[in-house]
């Protein structure tokens, strides 16, 4: 991690939270919401996408951050307030004005060797129409890597306290959001050999459920606890400077140890092949596309095969736009008792736009789809947004947003989804930070 890009640290918890925002509005929460919530700068959470409009540097309106020692600190505070037109994604829209609070800090170590970041956050959502549907929730992270010679050791923690509301594919029809926590340790270790390098990795993640009503009645969740090992191999063969072949083999085991009397299990192990590669010009374009396949074989249900994808794709035609792209499809669990999981297909494209110097115009496109393998049906669910950014100086930054998003196809008896909807939500952000 450099201290030349400290933008990317001040935007990445807003990226973040933008990018929570869509998992909840038409998401969905397998294996990868771990990843969304957590900024650039935590080793062994950090993302390295391409560099777009909106995350690459803008030194004259980056903040400084705290140094200490040999840590940099970077606090933040971002209160939200707007609109929600449909706040329990339903058939019959109840709308509330609704106010965010998202207080946070990142520190990052700035060694010559090894690494060392921690990410502490807060996000309160209060609905003054709908108090029942208000929530509190958390994360905190840590990472470090160590360089052993010309190898590298990383290690990373994290602990989610978050809430799923009904407005997901695969919403349970939950009379408020319901409680989730995560608990998740992950490691990896890189070794190169010349050209190539080769990365055992392993993660374990243990998912939590609070309790819930469905119409009044109490309705437990425990049956979708789940503990989620996952351990795998990335050989990654550089070709070139910036340019790579990828093969990566994964290992899932999933157990679900709360399953409901009469009801079968959804334990499972899958497993998982990919190829690609990761490409950068360094000017227009940038790709990253891995393609395969995953045999999902369950204790209780009929074992599924399924084509999967992890790309990415961003498009640079001036220093002033930028054009991404994302698609992935990977097989995910089911909330809905007695069913085993379901096929999720996610396209997203995005365009971030630097009106000027100080203002940077985006607008986005989502579509999801999600495939159930046992008799669920079949859902979809699509998003839209539009939004303004502006850099008033170091410290402050604005932001407007308005998101519209809905789900179709969705099922609406007790413990399955919360039935079709459509929701519109506007958001006018203040980010306050050192």
């Amino acid at each position: 991690m450099t201290w030349t890009r400290p933008f990317r640290r001040w935007i990445a918890p807003a990226v973040v939270g933008n990018l929570v925002t869509l998992l909840l509005l038409c998401g969905h929460a397998g294996a990868q919401l771990l990843s969304s919530y957590f900024p650039e700068g935590v080793p062994g959470y950090a993302a390295a996408p391409g560099v777009t409009v909106l995350s690459r540097a803008h030194p004259e309106f980056d903040p400084l951050g705290i140094r200490s020692g040999p840590f940099m600190l970077w606090p933040k505070l971002e209160t939200s307030v707007g609109y929600d037109s449909n706040v329990l994604a339903s058939g019959h829209p109840r709308g509330s004005w609704t106010l965010r609070t998202q207080p946070s800090l990142l520190l990052a170590s700035g060694w010559s060797r090894d690494a060392f970041g921690a990410f502490v956050s807060l996000a309160d959502t209060r609905y003054t129409g709908l108090p029942a549907q208000d929530r509190t929730d958390g994360t905190v992270s840590v990472g470090g890597s160590v360089d052993i010679g010309r190898d590298r050791l990383t290690l990373a923690a994290a602990h989610i306290t978050q809430h799923q509301d009904r407005s997901g594919l695969d919403a349970v029809a939950a009379d408020k959001p319901v409680p989730l926590t995560i608990e998740d340790v992950r490691g990896s270790y890189a070794m190169p050999f010349g050209r190539w390098t080769v990365t055992p990795n392993w993660e374990t993640s243990d998912w939590r459920f609070g309790e819930a009503t469905i119409g009044g009645l109490p309705a437990s969740q425990a049956f979708r606890n789940r503990l989620v090992l996952q351990g795998g191999v990335t050989a990654r063969y550089e070709w070139a400077p910036s340019r790579n072949l990828l093969f990566v083999a994964r290992l899932i085991n999933q157990h679900y140890p709360r399953t409901l009397p009469g009801q079968p299990t959804e334990d499972s192990t899958g497993y998982q092949v990919l190829f690609g590669f990761d490409y950068d010009d360094d000017t227009v374009w940038r790709y990253r596309v891995l393609l395969g396949g995953e045999a999902r074989q369950f204790a209780a249900f009929r074992s599924h095969n399924s084509f999967i994808v992890e790309a990415e794709a961003s498009w640079t035609p001036s220093a002033m736009t930028t054009v991404s792209a994302t698609l992935s499809r990977t097989i995910e669990d089911a909330a809905q008792e007695g069913v085993a999981g379901f096929t999720y297909t996610s396209a997203r494209l995005r365009v971030d736009h630097e009106y000027l110097r100080n203002v940077i115009l985006s607008a986005a496109i989502g579509l999801q789809r999600a495939e159930f393998l046992q008799g669920g049906g079949t859902q979809f669910g699509t998003v839209a947004s539009l939004g303004a950014t502006w850099l008033a100086n170091r410290n402050v930054h604005v932001s407007a947003t308005f998101d519209m998003s809905g789900v179709s196809g969705a099922r609406t008896q007790p413990g399955g989804s919360s039935g079709d909807y459509q929701r519109r939500l506007a958001l006018l952000t203040v980010r306050l930070g050192l």
